[in-house]
């Protein structure tokens, strides 16, 4: 079973935004609490690039959660803590691409955002 295994703590932030601006354009993203959901977050590689004077660090970051949690593409995880509230990853993450529903979790491709 799954729920074993969700021994983090994510808090999801959704973007409330919405409409448009007196030009046209989207409003700026304004994201809000969502929800505190169990998770797991590992990291699956991570990998420097130079490009001349210019170098940056790629990471490969997964989460699982629990089936019919409310966590969609797009939505932000502001932090990733422990059952007892400290912080184990800094940083904001982003969900890339869809949710994809496994048998018994669902699992998300991470982007930090810095």
């Amino acid at each position: 079973m799954i729920a074993g295994r969700l021994t983090m703590r994510a808090v999801v932030e959704r973007d409330q935004a919405t409409g448009a601006d007196s030009w046209g354009n989207p409003l700026p993203a304004d994201f809000q609490p969502l929800a505190t959901l169990n998770c797991f977050v590992w990291s699956n590689q991570s990998r420097e690039i130079v490009d001349g004077e210019k170098s940056a660090m790629i990471e490969d970051m997964r989460a699982l959660f629990a089936l019919g949690a409310d966590i969609a593409e797009d939505d932000e995880i502001s932090s990733v803590t422990d059952r007892q509230g400290v912080e184990i990853i800094p940083g904001r993450l982003k969900v890339e691409g869809p949710v994809q529903r496994k048998h018994t979790h669902l699992e998300a491709a991470l982007k930090r955002i810095g």
